[in-house]
């Protein structure tokens, strides 16, 4: 998990239509993964689509090179 500038993390409360969370949980558990994971690796690659991180933070999250181009 990825850590502020104080090494401490954030806690983000949203709400998913119930299609949404079921779909979330089947990636999930095909990955093998939690679903705080999968949630976390989405917004990273759409931060990442919106070239909103630096290219150091794309690679570190592994999403350098994985952004759709616009």
């Amino acid at each position: 998990m990825a850590a502020d500038d104080n090494g401490r993390t954030e806690i983000v409360a949203v709400r998913f239509t119930k299609r949404i969370r079921e779909l979330l949980s089947q990636v999930a558990q095909a990955r093998g993964l939690d679903e705080s994971s999968v949630v976390r690796e989405l917004v990273h690659r759409n931060l990442a689509s919106l070239n909103l991180l630096s290219d150091d933070e794309k690679k570190a999250l592994g999403v350098l090179g994985r952004e759709k181009p616009h």
